[in-house]
């Protein structure tokens, strides 16, 4: 029987599928760039890539803020010139709406919150990216009755696999790392970054396997 009492998961490509959403979101905010500033969607595109490296290379790889979306609509106004001011929130918006709209929990999620939950077993949240969007994912997922605690890149100053991570996660829940698994989809971040600690780690595959892993390591 297993001792662990916590579940600690990833948010994106995790609990949803964040590459499809995101693409989406993408595809939806080239157009409103695009018609905006009466440039081609292949320019918008452009100019959506070339802030997004922009803002990164200017932050430094690791920085919570280099994945800001309205740091990056501030830099597509100023690479076409245009007043960010009019601009830059409207992108912002027209992003995050796409993407919360689209957002799907993946089927395995409900039934493995549900069963943890009637065995006691707390469940938290380490993400990278910034706090509020990541607040407003989970009120959106439904799953903000389920998670005890949430750990951002933003508030630790540091992305997994920072150590940092996964101990703040442990000292809110009040636990220690052998007292819970974490479940995740990177294996740089996720996994490397929980065993790093003394924390057993599981990798999200999308394959039937994992739940079976899941529930025979939880108990």
């Amino acid at each position: 029987m297993s001792t662990r009492n916590t579940a600690i998961f990833d948010l994106d490509g995790t609990l949803y599928d964040y590459d499809s959403c995101n693409s989406i979101s993408e595809t939806g905010l080239a157009g409103t760039i695009s018609e905006c500033f009466g440039v081609s969607v292949d320019r918008a595109y452009e100019l959506l890539r070339t802030a997004k490296s922009n803002v990164k290379q200017r932050l430094g790889v690791g920085v919570a803020a280099s994945h800001n979306r309205m740091l990056y609509m501030q830099e597509i106004c100023e690479l076409e010139r245009k007043n960010s001011l009019q601009y830059a929130l409207l992108f912002y918006d027209a992003y995050w709406n796409c993407m919360l709209e689209h957002m799907e929990l993946f089927d395995y999620v409900i039934p493995l919150f549900d069963g943890l939950a009637e065995k006691g077993i707390k469940i938290g949240i380490v993400t990278d990216l910034t706090a509020q969007i990541q607040h407003k994912k989970l009120r959106r997922l439904g799953l903000t009755n389920y998670v005890s605690c949430i750990v951002t890149s933003e508030e630790i100053g540091e992305e997994k696999p920072s150590e940092k991570m996964f101990f703040a996660a442990c000292e809110k829940i009040g636990i220690l790392p052998q007292d819970a698994i974490m479940i995740g989809d990177s294996m740089e971040k996720d996994i490397a970054g929980a065993k790093s600690i003394g924390m057993e780690a599981l990798l999200f595959d999308g394959s039937t396997e994992f739940i079976k892993k899941a529930r025979a390591i939880l108990g």
